[in-house]
């Protein structure tokens, strides 16, 4: 499975969803992975709710990113590395179902990059993402065909 950074946000905000992500996560057959990108996208996150106002600081990405790297070892969560491929396989996704089109998910660039490195690996998306279940099997299977 493919843990996406709006799973670890809500981990991390101790959603009304964090213990149900966390036991999908643990009882995983396999080990989980995630992504250079959702690295990004949650260490920003958490520094900006931390932030004051004078803004995001450098200890405050520091604090976040310890948190962070914490998280993906209580968990046993396994960070890839995004490829050129995947990268361009995160624009393809955003030319489809990104904020710049007329796709009702209107995802964002790191969501679109995330599904790009889940679908590369094969794995399912383990997200609290509402907009991501707004892309149908039909459109995927169009996108997977390259349609």
């Amino acid at each position: 499975m493919f843990v996406d950074s709006s799973a670890f946000l809500a981990i991390l905000g101790n959603t009304a969803d964090a213990a149900l992500l966390v036991e999908k996560i643990k009882g995983s057959r396999r080990q989980c992975k995630t992504s250079a990108s959702v690295r990004l996208d949650v260490v920003m996150a958490l520094a900006e709710s931390r932030a004051d106002t004078r803004g995001v600081s450098a200890e405050g990405i520091e604090l976040a990113t310890e948190i962070f790297d914490s998280l993906l070892q209580v968990l046993n969560v396994y960070e890839v590395a995004i490829s050129p491929r995947i990268a361009a396989d995160g624009c393809r996704l955003a030319a489809r179902f990104g904020k710049l089109t007329d796709h009702t998910a209107q995802l964002p660039t790191e969501t679109c990059l995330s599904l790009a490195a889940a679908e590369s690996l094969r794995l399912p998306v383990l997200h609290c993402n509402l907009a991501i279940d707004q892309i149908t099997e039909k459109e995927w299977a169009a996108w997977r065909a390259g349609d």
